[in-house]
């Protein structure tokens, strides 16, 4: 097998390749009944620990029978932590990368070099595949191009639903002219959805009023100012108060639902565990455990069909989960729309 001159994606593939032929060998000694499939490695770095969504893409794998070993490592919400961790992963060799989010994803498999902003965020791994999940806008941020395809050792999948898509939610539940949206600016994600909601929202007429969170001593988002950032946004008259696609959001998601609650503002959430975890109104979301199974639908058509990750494309959930909490809507005197029933799931938190 010849392995010169060649990009370092493809190297490792070879270097791969000559481990398994030479496994094979081996096993070819072995006596009958012993043969196996050899697993394959894949290394998880997390954002903040454990979610659903590790839990299906390792349920994927188990259910299909499918070797595969697992090192995982978390940065604990702090990216500072990464340089460490690529440390670890050029290490121990793994078969695969998977990746947990915005920020990991631009510390580990960088921006795509043809894009704005690509010098911001160079690509730190580019000799084994990278399978991202949670990241909100693989587009916009430019992890891959317009066309949804890397052309790089990169893929994955978003649990955001498209912008336009839940501005429609929004107007199925009842007539809306006013957003107002809290976010922070410590995570690219956090910006780009604000400035995704700004832009398709006013394309439909929608005013669009940003609050941003401040920081503390410490420069981070300061949890304790959201009461009084809620009743200035809920002051201004918005139908509904927008909870994006931010880790600091999510954390603090009953804080706020509670707070705009007590404001008589509704809540509409973009992301499964603000809306699970609190008394938001409703929303439109991609469960977690289902993003991991398809990311880990990813994983395997590189690791055991020998697929190459530039050209699978990175996308979102074909189906979508819409969520009324009832009991929250009977509170607020803010009832659905008829026609919603026909296809909302309709959750009584009460009981």
């Amino acid at each position: 097998m010849r392995c010169l001159s060649v990009p370092d994606y493809t190297l490792s593939r070879c270097r791969r390749a000559l481990r398994s032929l030479l496994t094979v060998a081996s096993l070819a000694i072995l006596p009958v009944g012993a043969h196996a499939q050899e697993p394959k490695s894949i290394f998880m770095v997390l954002w903040r620990g454990e979610t659903e969504v590790e839990q299906g893409f390792r349920d994927y794998f188990a259910e299909r029978d499918l070797p595969v070993t697992y090192q995982v490592v978390s940065v604990d919400r702090d990216v500072s932590h990464l340089p460490g961790i690529l440390k670890q992963i050029e290490a121990a060799d793994p078969d695969l990368v998977y990746s947990w989010g915005t920020p990991n994803t631009l510390g580990i498999a960088g921006r795509d070099p043809g894009v704005a902003g690509a010098a911001d965020y160079p690509p730190q791994i580019t000799d084994r595949p990278i399978v991202f999940a949670m990241v909100s806008q693989p587009v916009e941020s430019g992890v891959v191009g317009e066309s949804q395809l890397s052309g790089r050792n990169v893929t994955g999948v978003s649990h955001v639903v498209p912008m336009e898509t839940q501005i429609q939610a929004m107007q199925a539940y009842m007539p809306v002219d006013r957003i107002a949206v809290i976010y922070t600016d410590a995570e690219v994600n956090s910006v780009q959805a604000v400035a995704q909601l700004r832009a398709i929202g006013e394309s439909y007429g929608l005013r669009i009023d940003s609050y941003k969170v401040p920081l503390d001593g410490e420069g981070q988002p300061d949890p304790t100012t959201i009461p009084a950032l809620v009743a200035e946004a809920a002051a201004a008259g918005p139908q509904f108060l927008y909870l994006g696609p931010d880790s600091f959001l999510g954390e603090y998601a009953a804080e706020i639902a509670d707070a705009a609650n007590a404001e008589g503002l509704a809540t509409f959430a973009a992301t499964e565990v603000p809306l699970a975890s609190s008394d938001a109104l409703y929303g439109l979301v991609a469960p977690y455990y289902d993003v991991g199974r398809f990311a880990a639908q990813k994983a395997e058509q590189v690791l055991f069909q020998g697929v190459d990750p530039g050209t699978i494309p990175a996308e979102t959930l074909p189906r979508f989960s819409y969520r009324v909490r009832l009991d929250v809507a009977q509170r607020l005197g803010i009832l659905p729309a008829m026609s919603l029933m026909d296809y909302a799931e309709i959750v009584d938190g009460s009981r």
